[in-house]
Formats: C-alpha cells, sequence, structure tokens
C-alpha cells in the first residue's frame, strides 16, 4: 500500500470510531481513490454513512460540527453539503440510506441498467472498504462478484454504435481543434465503457480512466499510452491511431461475443477519408 493511500485510510479509522455510535447509521465505507488505491497528492477522503433512514439536515450539521469539519464550498455549490475541510483536509462525508443502496443495486443486478451514475455506485461497493457495519457491507459486495452477461451484452449495444470516426476525419483536416478533441474524447470515453463491460469492471467515473484501463486484462496492446498519445500527435496522425484501436477492440469484442452485431460499429470504424473538392464537379457538367 503507497503511502498516500495509507494515511488516508488512517484518517478514516479515526473518523469512524467518531461516526459508528450515532444511533441509525448502520455502515460506514471508505471508498473513492483511497478505496481503490488510486490516492495521489490531490486526493480528498471519501467516506460513506448508511443510515437505516435519510438523516435529516440538523443531523448532518450536528455530526460535522462533532468531527469539527467547516465546509469547503459555499452553499450555492451543489456539493457544499458533503464537501467537508476536517483539519485542514477535504473529505467527502456522504449520507445515504440502506434502502436507498440497495435500490440502485437492484438496478443494476435485477434490471440490468446501464445508468453510469448507478455503475459507479456498485463500484464504490465493490471497492470500499467497510470499517464499521462489515456485515451488511459484505452482503453487497457478494452482489458485485459476478457481472452479468446480460449488462455486459446492454452496454455493449449502446456503446459500440459510438464507434463512428466520420466527423473525426472532418474536424482533423478542417483545422478544428475544440471539435476534434471533443469528439475524440466522446469515443475515448465510450471506449472506456465496452472495454469495462468485456472485462465485467463497473464504472469508477472517467476521472479514473486510464488507472482502471491499466488494471483490465482484456484490451488492445499498449492502450493506455496510445490514447494518451491521440493528445499529442496530429489530427491527422491521432484520428488514424484511434481507428487502429477501435478495429482492436472490436475484434475483442467479436471473440468473446461472436453472436454479436457489430456490422454498424464496423462501418463507423471503417469510414474513408474525407475527399477534397477544390472546384464544383457539378459546375463542370454544366459548363459541357
Amino acid at each position: 500500500m503507497d503511502h498516500q493511500t495509507e494515511w488516508r485510510l488512517d484518517a478514516a479509522r479515526n473518523l469512524a470510531e467518531k461516526l459508528k455510535g450515532k444511533a441509525g447509521i448502520r455502515a460506514i465505507l471508505v471508498g473513492g481513490s483511497a478505496a481503490r488505491g488510486y490516492s495521489d497528492v490531490y486526493s480528498d477522503l471519501e467516506l460513506i454513512a448508511y443510515w437505516d433512514r435519510q438523516p435529516n439536515k440538523e443531523e448532518k450539521r450536528a455530526i460535522a460540527g462533532e468531527l469539527g469539519a467547516v465546509h469547503r464550498y459555499p452553499k450555492i455549490d451543489h456539493g457544499h453539503e458533503s464537501a467537508l475541510e476536517i483539519e485542514g483536509f477535504p473529505v467527502d462525508l456522504w449520507h445515504k440510506s440502506v434502502s436507498e443502496e440497495e435500490d440502485i443495486l437492484d438496478r443494476v443486478f435485477d434490471e440490468f441498467s446501464t445508468d453510469l451514475g448507478a455503475h459507479n455506485v456498485v463500484d464504490t461497493v465493490r471497492t470500499g472498504i467497510p470499517l464499521y457495519g462489515e456485515e451488511l457491507v459484505r452482503k453487497w459486495q457478494e452482489r458485485t462478484e459476478q457481472y452479468p452477461d446480460e449488462l455486459a451484452r446492454r452496454f455493449l449495444d449502446e456503446y459500440l454504435p459510438h464507434f463512428h470516426l466520420r466527423q473525426l476525419h472532418f474536424a482533423a483536416r478542417r483545422n478544428n481543434p475544440a471539435a476534434f478533441f471533443n469528439i475524440m474524447s466522446n469515443i475515448q470515453s465510450s471506449l472506456f465503457i465496452v472495454l469495462l463491460a468485456l472485462n465485467g469492471s463497473y464504472f469508477p467515473t472517467y476521472k479514473w480512466m486510464f488507472k482502471r484501463l491499466h488494471e483490465l486484462p482484456v484490451k488492445p496492446e499498449n492502450l493506455e499510452w496510445r490514447l494518451r498519445e491521440m493528445y499529442r500527435e496530429s489530427p491527422t496522425e491521432a484520428a488514424a491511431r484511434m481507428q487502429e484501436v477501435l478495429e482492436e477492440t472490436l475484434q475483442l469484442v467479436e471473440a468473446q461475443y461472436p453472436d454479436l452485431d457489430t456490422e454498424f460499429a464496423r462501418y463507423g470504424v471503417d469510414q474513408p477519408v474525407p475527399e477534397r473538392f477544390s472546384d464544383s464537379p457539378l459546375g463542370r457538367n454544366q459548363k459541357r
């Protein structure tokens, strides 16, 4: 365990000791970068308190006061309530009800929802470290151990059509970096979701895309380096590299799901380089 993760977990244990005696709190979980082993010098600490019912604002305010916390952001910020600072260190303290968490797990594992917010919750549970109420949290974590095949198929059906390079090719040749990088980022994001599905891995948010890609066994070779290089190369070179990566990813998809319809995705990846029309063929024909 690296130093950045270790001292954050020590801080979480100290905070959990102050919280676990509160009436109504059923479990406490460390989530985020500390639980995933992704912490760096910019990382805060994410702590989740699970209640038998949703606590009111007065209860949350009282807990923040007992922890010696101040709010990091003003009230106009949507993160005001959960974003705290304790002894000069940023802590995100989330309050959730047990039923709220279990409803999200049901949506993913019973209804096969592809909602990324719900999948981030599942990934937080899967990677989280319980500090109190271990039995409850372990029960949830057992549900995350088997990634449903139907869930993977739904993600592939939804995100493979995003493998479409026509507009990326145009933006690369029109000297439009804003459009080019926007399109490329969106395609890379969809590629990430496809690879998560192929590997039976839940969504950790795009913030951790490269760290999670590094952990995935099924992916194109040297993928993280190739994706980063696309932001340093010329747009036309980056578009060509993207085409190669998507082609290799489709081969992985078809090897794992040979019955899946990938016709449209292949059509999108095989888009030709745009032709140039310096003179109007229509005008020449009219002159004749």
